[in-house]
């Protein structure tokens, strides 16, 4: 498959893009609007770049791949749906339930593929964890928890990043950062979204937090997700417990395939490296063909849209959100 990409910030160039290629498949086209940039990377990958839109648009690709600041998210992937392109947008998918749900609706009548970058689905730990619960090894599930934080700073030298530090363009701190991906960690081995969402933030009703510590109800199941800028020796691992034991997916949050899966003391794999993006670029481009894949959807990226938007609701209110 041909794609042309918009948003060439550290993730994109550094990690999809890449895999892209790693993949067996093709950038054709670069957006950007620094020239500079254009000429380096159309280099580097072997593509061409254009600076204006409608020029992007009049090249050859069949999808676009989406890395802009969030608040870009809706307008870029209205415009690839308008011309025709299937679409793998970035987390978060938008910053309003209502713009995602917009975009679901224009895909679906355009008959195109509207996908969101949740890598973490890619992950053969967490895809264990799914066939476990499947199988009800550890009896009837009581509680889940998922922790993806780090040391962050407040601000970005690099000019790509320092939108993160922008309210209207970020949309939030670590929960956009981080947290999305634990939120639809658990929707995905839950293979449903919550009911009920409650939720804290730090710094107290800043857009963009440090701390975000939301708490899902999925039927008579508690779940956490857990992120942060704040702390320096993370445990960025989903912990399940039933009733008859537990399953650690220890240190599997991250942009790499690693950790293990530990249940009820015992090792059952290991992962020692490698990237889960090939895995989600092929992921996407089977399901523009039609196939069954891991991939998130527009409806996935939609509901942790919802989640986000009901654990900033609760955490300034006080109180717990009935999700729709």
């Amino acid at each position: 498959m041909k794609f042309g990409v918009i948003g060439l910030g550290n993730h994109s160039v550094n990690r999809v893009m890449p895999a892209i290629q790693k993949s067996g498949n093709v950038i054709s086209s670069i957006l950007t609007r620094r020239e500079d940039k254009g000429k380096s990377l159309a280099e580097r990958f072997q593509c061409s770049y254009q600076v204006d839109q409608e020029a992007f648009f009049r090249e050859d690709f069949e999808a676009v791949y989406i890395a802009s600041p969030n608040s870009l998210h809706f307008a870029q992937a209205s415009l690839s749906l308008e011309h025709g392109r299937h679409v793998l947008l970035e987390k978060p998918m938008t910053l309003s339930s209502g713009d995602s749900n917009r975009l679901c609706r224009m895909a679906d009548g355009d008959n195109l593929k509207l996908s969101v970058g949740f890598h973490m689905r890619f992950h053969p730990g967490l895809q264990t964890l799914r066939s476990i619960l499947g199988r009800e090894e550890i009896g009837n599930i009581t509680m889940i928890s998922g922790s993806w934080a780090g040391l962050g700073g407040s601000s970005h030298e690099d000019p790509d990043r320092n939108w993160w530090t922008v309210p209207e363009m970020a949309g939030g701190g670590s929960v956009m950062g981080t947290g999305v991906h634990v939120i639809d960690a658990l929707n995905y081995i839950m293979g449903r979204a919550p009911e009920y969402v409650s939720a804290f933030r730090i710094p107290e009703g800043s857009v963009v937090d440090k701390t975000s510590h939301i708490m899902m109800r999925y039927g008579d199941i508690v779940a956490t997700a857990f992120s942060s800028r704040l702390v320096e020796s993370p445990d960025n691992s989903l912990y399940i417990f039933g009733d008859e034991g537990t399953i650690e997916a220890s240190g599997i949050f991250g942009t790499e395939i690693r950790g293990k899966i530990v249940s009820s003391g015992r090792t059952l794999r290991t992962f020692r490296g490698g990237s889960p993006y090939v895995r989600e670029i092929e992921g996407f481009v089977s399901h523009v063909s039609g196939k069954e894949t891991e991939i998130a959807t527009g409806e996935d990226g939609h509901r942790v849209v919802k989640i986000v938007e009901a654990s900033i609701r609760s955490s300034s209110g006080g109180s717990t959100m009935k999700i729709s």
